[in-house]
């Protein structure tokens, strides 16, 4: 076992007591009804933690009785929790045996969502190469035109995101055309608004930002309507990461920024959404010019990198190599740009990867 995943089994184990403790009366019953009920009661309400031990509970009664339908679905909702939490090698974990049971091998709809399940967690991981065949994989599904156009457009969303962070930009771009096409009256706010999001990040990457802020002001307009506070940070985290990809440093990048510094002061967020959304801070000193502040800021940010997704790593290298450069110290930037190359080709990004490189022959030309 990694560190990582040992750090996630420590902590998932120590949450699950403190929220057994915390609830004495989910020892009290093993109901499935009851529990099922008050795992998406908590679900909605953004409290994992609750969340996951009663769809733990729900599955396990479920399991006793023989209903396999019950117990993949709380299984299912276990795997969101695991990934809310953090937990994204227990989440890999869980949507692999989801996929692979029995019920899921007799309907598309679940092995595609499940499949979806275990790309955005690979992803997570950084494992890009094996989120992108899952991700396919879980879009390939013979989905019921009737029934599963929800996990189709899920799917195609999940592939879409995956090919772009791979950089696939091309591959990315065509799938998200097919991806528009996958949106509807009957898609929801959520779904249309990630999907819109999925899409305007493609179109960011592929050089086309009219398009790009075409479908994040649809993303930012479906998910304002949601009162998801979580998710509308970070939505505004990648929408303004993206925005200074394209070097649109312009006051509505500044205000994704500050919406969704805004937004995770009062939800809390994970440690990783704040050191992502501190990248994106530096990332927005260096491009105005504050190239000093930039610089303390990402040197404080480097010495959590253990915490950072080897791919997320990788662009805090990157741009702390460039800030380096820019600050007169050609040889340390060289050393970032170096590590910031292995840690995409690792993570399977090879169009970063190779831009990593170009940087690096420039940043040793310099020196």
């Amino acid at each position: 076992m990694s560190p990582l995943a040992s750090h996630n089994e420590t902590q998932r184990r120590r949450r699950a007591v403190q929220h057994t403790e915390k609830v004495p009366w989910l020892r009290m019953t093993n109901d499935f009804i009851f529990n099922e009920y008050k795992a998406r009661q908590f679900w909605e309400r953004r409290e994992y933690g609750h969340a996951l031990a009663f769809a733990e509970r729900a599955a396990t009664a479920a399991s006793e009785k023989g209903d396999d339908a019950g117990w993949w679905r709380m299984r299912f909702l276990f795997g969101e929790c695991q990934r809310e939490l953090g937990l994204i090698d227990d989440c890999a974990a869980t949507a692999e045996n989801l996929a692979s049971h029995p019920l899921a091998g007799s309907d598309a709809v679940l092995k595609g969502k499940a499949r979806a399940l275990q790309s955005l967690a690979l992803q997570g991981l950084g494992q890009l190469p094996e989120a992108l065949a899952v991700a396919r994989a879980a879009v390939d599904s013979p989905f019921d035109p009737e029934h599963g156009a929800s996990a189709k457009l899920e799917a195609q969303q999940v592939l879409v995101a995956v090919l772009a962070e791979s950089g696939n930009l091309e591959d990315a771009w065509r799938e998200a055309e097919k991806l528009a096409t996958l949106i509807d009256e009957e898609s929801g706010s959520e779904r249309a608004g990630k999907a819109y999001w999925s899409i305007g990040n493609a179109a960011f990457l592929v050089g086309k930002p009219t398009e790009a802020t075409y479908y994040h002001g649809l993303a930012s307009a479906a998910l304002s309507r949601i009162n998801d506070v979580s998710l509308w940070a970070l939505f505004n985290k990648a929408s303004a990461f993206m925005r200074l990809t394209a070097n649109l440093v312009e006051p509505e990048t500044l205000q994704c920024i500050e919406r969704a510094e805004m937004a995770i002061s009062i939800t809390g967020g994970t440690k990783q959404d704040e050191i992502e959304l501190g990248i994106t801070r530096a990332y927005w000193m260096y491009l105005t010019g504050e190239c000093s502040e930039a610089r303390a800021h990402m040197a404080v940010l480097m010495q959590e990198a253990e915490l950072m997704a080897p791919h997320i790593e990788g662009e805090a290298r990157l741009l702390y190599a460039r800030i380096l450069r820019d600050e007169g110290q050609p040889e340390e930037a060289a050393k970032y740009a170096a590590e910031s190359a292995r840690l995409f080709e690792n993570a399977g990004a090879s169009a970063r990867a190779e831009q990593s490189r170009g940087f690096l022959e420039d940043a040793r030309e310099v020196s």
